[in-house]
């Protein structure tokens, strides 16, 4: 069943009404017909189950159905922040898809891809828009914040206050799959990029309080390892627990 993300303004009295790309997506590759039920989840943290009464190129409306609170997302709140690397577009994707919250893109010192500062504003918007497609192809419940591209100092201290920092090492002692995780404090995972992370930033993450950890024997490339440790510290919150 097809699930969308809409704004509370895009719901009347019982009706819904979805413009522009948004409903060309849904009359030509998702072939909605009315009389169809969809799911729409809007940024008040409701979903709500809609019958499809019209569809034209531009525009499909529908009736509400039934609303309830939104499903589909941990209750571990995680934030990954991640070094750049050539494949951030498809590392955006994935963590929004396994369930991150938040995802906080940093150019680290032996970060190979270097930003582009006339693109910086284009990259951001383009990684929102991975990331709200990626969150409703998962079913998620809200759209993951991608933060803008900045460094790991900055990136650590818009964390929220409280927040577990987990730092991903290769040569780090304590294993991240037995790690004791509380669902109710919210956590970070910090992954550096090809060349891992420089001795001055393992410092700056070693001054915020960080906890270093490692993800087993084998060495993960930088454009999977945010996805493993993610999954692993979900399971571990109890997040994997259950199925739809």
């Amino acid at each position: 069943m097809p699930r969308l993300f809409v704004t509370r303004e895009q719901i009347g009295e019982g009706t819904l009404v979805v413009e522009g790309d948004p409903a060309r997506h849904l009359a030509g590759p998702l072939r909605v017909r009315p009389g169809e039920l969809i799911l729409v989840v809007d940024d008040s943290g409701l979903e709500h189950g809609v019958q499809i009464a019209s569809v034209e190129r531009a525009r499909v409306t529908g009736s509400i159905v039934w609303s309830r609170a939104a499903s589909g997302e941990p209750r571990l709140r995680l934030d990954v922040i991640q070094g750049l690397v050539r494949e951030i577009d498809e590392v955006v994707a994935a963590l929004a898809e396994v369930g991150a919250a938040g995802i906080r893109p940093f150019v680290a010192v032996r970060s190979v891809t270097r930003p582009d500062p006339e693109r910086a504003v284009t990259r951001h918007r383009r990684w929102g828009e991975i990331a709200r497609e990626a969150a409703e192809l998962a079913h998620r419940g809200a759209i993951p914040r991608v933060a803008s591209l900045t460094d790991l100092a900055a990136a650590l201290a818009e964390l929220q206050e409280g927040t577990r920092i987990l730092a991903c090492m290769v040569d780090a002692a304590a294993p991240l799959a037995r790690l004791e995780v509380d669902a109710a404090r919210p956590a970070a995972l910090v992954v550096g990029p090809e060349g891992g992370l420089d001795p001055a930033e393992v410092a700056c993450l070693e001054t915020a309080g960080a906890e270093m950890v490692h993800l087993g024997p084998r060495v993960l490339p930088a454009r999977r390892a945010a996805l493993v440790a993610a999954g692993i510290l979900l399971g571990r919150a109890g997040d994997l627990d259950n199925g739809r």
